[in-house]
């Protein structure tokens, strides 16, 4: 049994990867998805130590030794290896001059003995004792099944319609034997019958084909709204975590993997149930015709089939590496567009350009090996089809010599079994097809396997006052990380203005996303208005807030747009949002207002004026918590002292993480961390005089003002 390759996602989970094809080859049918969910990603991965927890947690006993290569031999494969010093990966068999390796980033290739021994790091880890490996059949994902279902009433019509077509092209070849075999006969009313018979034919032929590619289209578009629209829906409904390791090119390769789903899996699952029926119906004729040319035609078949899934097994592993090189392209043509201040300002344009232009030309080359293999494999079928007409007119030429079979027949069998070939080839090519949609598929489902965000209980807390409880509350990013938070305990009064302080690091901006429901609770217990978060229905609660981080994203639209995002509010609320905002002065300088269009990421205003927007945002709702993270960190003090003066005349309250401390004392409590810990608590003045690190803090921001 060979390891099922399984891709990594994130960055950093070579090593989680390693071990779930291990788990999966020893133990039990297994996605990486599962134990992602389970154990998380830390941001630097995970060690080898860690990697031999998972295993034991997963009924399998290992070993990490350090060796060296000459002793791999003896190692008991499969293995993890640490190739490099920054990345794992499988290592399935060693030879005297290769090792077979299958690795988390690109797939399966082999190494040469010398080239790995110059990346090898000294490290392997084996599996010393396993148990019994259960046998578990892999569920479809039920978003993919339900997608095929909801569209199997017009799969069902376009086979029956593409049967019917194809049921048709029969009458050619008979035609044909049936013109030349009574050629002779020089009947006038067979020459008008005939010529009537098939303009009807050709009629029918038109028809029926016109009306299966309309049902062709609408089954494409069907299932094009169901698929696509099920993974946008369900990746919408992601937890805030899984895209923070993420990059943005391979989350909009993988949605759009599915146009390539549904134009491969459609079609050539029409093309396979087509094909099979055609493929016993062309058999059962041609043996009826002439079992000898029948044998011939099934030989020639028998090559053209071998070179096919030849050509489809090399086309897969090249197409795992193109489609992660292809993902990097999108990656950096996305980080280009995005960053152009940068590059432009560090004037860095020719180094992007490289790093682009070098994983390009990547990109290049495999197309040139894919279609170096192709120009072999896939021109033997083409040249087979070219000449097989030729083949069956030379025997059966012989044949009509010893009067076994007619001219008109020869010409009919010629005409069917290239016929025949045209299926045999279609399942040649829907086995190439369906191992490539797999290599998508597999794409596709690390967004649709992993879990939606936990979206709570049913308490829709319609009457929220504002009222925020943490009980020791701990929180971790995953299973081997450290705590970022340890046993945090806070109780928010309901209009209260809280303040949170600390150094970098200190656990400020992972405290308040957590109390803004967007990072889950480990241990402890978040409560609103005394009731625990996970009784609270989670769509409902974030109708009650407002949220702004440090990341203040436009879209690209208009202000108003952008300040409503697809909610009604009326004319009053949307201008009293943009003057508690202070952003008058911005939408009076423009000709269209509010409805001035902005540019993707707000590139065409100020980092200040991005903020205001997304202050208006957060506010317009009349939100009885407010929750912000260095909201005016773009502003000048006299605009900060403006929006945040307003902001504390609100009815709600309002939770700041602060690193500027001008108005701090304006502040009704002040939470200081250090360390992922709360050392002190209380106003301004009380800190002054009772806490260190509010003390440091304070003197160092004020030392930076002057």
């Amino acid at each position: 049994m060979k390891i099922r390759f399984q891709q990594q996602s994130e960055h950093s989970e070579c090593g989680l990867a390693c071990v779930t094809m291990l788990v999966d080859y020893f133990i039990k049918k297994i996605n990486i998805s599962e134990l992602r969910d389970k154990y998380g990603v830390p941001n630097g991965g995970y060690n080898l130590f860690q990697m031999q927890k998972i295993l034991a947690e997963n009924n399998l006993t290992s070993k990490a030794v350090k060796t060296e290569e000459k002793f791999l031999a003896s190692i008991p494969t499969p293995f993890i290896t640490f190739y490099d010093r920054k990345h794992f990966m499988i290592v399935e068999k060693v030879s005297k001059n290769t090792i077979y390796v299958v690795d988390p980033a690109s797939g399966r290739r082999t190494v040469t003995f010398s080239d790995f021994k110059m990346h090898y790091s000294n490290a392997v880890l084996y599996v010393t004792k396993y148990g019994h490996r259960k046998r578990k059949i892999l569920k479809i994902n039920k978003n993919l099944k339900s997608s095929i279902f909801k569209i199997k009433r017009s799969l069902f019509i376009t086979l029956g319609i593409s049967f019917i077509s194809q049921s048709l092209g029969l009458f050619v070849p008979f035609s044909i034997q049936s013109i030349i075999d009574n050629s002779s006969k020089e009947k006038v009313g067979f020459s008008i019958s005939f010529l009537i018979g098939t303009a009807l034919f050709i009629f029918t032929y038109f028809f029926v084909n016109m009306v299966k590619m309309r049902i062709l289209t609408r089954l494409q578009t069907e299932i094009d709204e169901t698929l696509l629209g099920k993974t946008i829906e369900h990746l919408l409904n992601l937890p805030f975590s899984y895209f923070v390791n993420r990059r943005k090119g391979e989350l909009i390769y993988r949605i759009n993997s599915n146009s390539y789903i549904r134009q491969l899996l459609i079609d050539q699952i029409l093309e396979l149930v087509l094909s099979s029926s055609f493929f016993i119906i062309y058999i059962v004729v041609l043996f009826s015709m002439n079992k000898l040319l029948t044998l011939i035609t099934l030989s020639i078949v028998s090559i053209l089939v071998t070179s096919s899934i030849i050509n489809s097994k090399i086309n897969q592993k090249i197409l795992q590496k193109q489609m992660l090189v292809m993902t990097k392209s999108q990656e950096i043509v996305n980080e280009m567009i995005t960053n152009i201040f940068t590059i432009k300002s560090l004037n860095s344009s020719q180094y992007i350009y490289k790093n682009w232009k070098n994983n390009f030309t990547k990109q290049i080359d495999m197309e040139r090996e894919k279609a170096n293999y192709s120009s072999i494999f896939m021109n033997i079928p083409n040249t087979i089809q070219s000449f097989y007409p030729l083949i069956v007119f030379f025997f059966g030429y012989l044949l009509a010599q010893y009067k076994e079979m007619t001219i008109g027949e020869v010409v009919a069998f010629s005409s069917i079994g290239v016929l025949f070939l045209t299926p045999v080839l279609s399942m040649a090519n829907v086995y190439n097809q369906l191992l490539m949609v797999k290599v998508y598929i597999d794409k596709l489902l690390d967004i649709l396997e992993t879990p939606r965000e936990i979206e709570g209980g049913e308490v829709t807390l319609e009457r929220y006052q504002g009222k925020i409880n943490l009980e020791e509350l701990s929180y971790k990013y995953s299973h081997f990380s450290e705590y970022t938070l340890n046993n945090i305990s806070l109780n928010i009064l309901p209009h209260q203005k809280i303040a949170i302080v600390g150094a970098s690091g200190s656990g400020k901006s992972t405290l308040l996303k957590i109390m803004a429901s967007l990072y889950p609770v480990h241990k402890g217990q978040v409560c609103y208005d005394d009731i625990q978060k996970q009784k609270i229905s989670l769509d409902k609660f974030r109708e009650h807030i407002g949220v702004v981080l440090q990341e203040n994203i436009l879209f690209n639209g208009t202000i108003r747009e952008n300040i409503l995002m697809g909610r009604d509010f009326p004319e009053d609320e949307i201008e009293k949002s943009i003057q508690i905002a202070n952003l008058e002065e911005l939408c009076s300088s423009f000709p269209l207002g509010i409805n001035t269009i902005i540019s993707e990421n707000g590139q065409n205003i100020s980092g200040g004026q991005r903020q205001k927007i997304s202050i208006a945002r957060a506010i317009i709702s009349q939100p009885k918590a407010i929750f912000m993270d260095e909201p005016t960190s773009g502003l000048d003090n006299i605009s900060e002292n403006i929006i945040m003066s307003n902001i504390f005349k609100l009815p709600s309250t309002v939770v700041v993480v602060a690193h500027r401390l001008s108005m701090i004392s304006k502040f009704d409590k002040i939470f200081v961390m250090k360390h992922g810990e709360i050392v002190g608590s209380g106003q301004h003045h009380e800190l002054l005089n009772s806490c260190s690190e509010y003390q440091k803090l304070y003197t160092n921001n004020n030392d930076s003002i002057r």
